[in-house]
């Protein structure tokens, strides 16, 4: 069975880029890595947990203080890693 390719081209104005960043600082397109240094990273997960936990969604609060848990982790790797050299 042949596959129904449709290319296109855009005729009208130019479209506005989007930005790579949601408002949480996450990227929407390319790699899903959250964007800073895991110490703010960590703090952004904290919020959202938060933010579940008052909503009353249990399991997104803790899947997200699980995500906090582990920049917590890398940010304690790379201080000690620090320390080392």
């Amino acid at each position: 069975m042949k596959k129904n390719y449709s290319f296109k081209r855009n005729r009208g104005k130019p479209q506005k880029k989007q930005s790579l960043l949601n408002n949480n600082g996450f990227r929407i397109k390319g790699e899903n890595k959250p964007k800073g240094k895991p110490i703010e990273i960590m703090g952004k997960y904290e919020i959202l947990a938060r933010d579940a936990s008052s909503a009353g969604d249990r399991i997104a609060a803790e899947n997200y203080m699980q995500h906090a848990e582990h920049y917590l982790r890398i940010s304690n790797a790379l201080k000690e890693k620090k320390i080392d050299n």
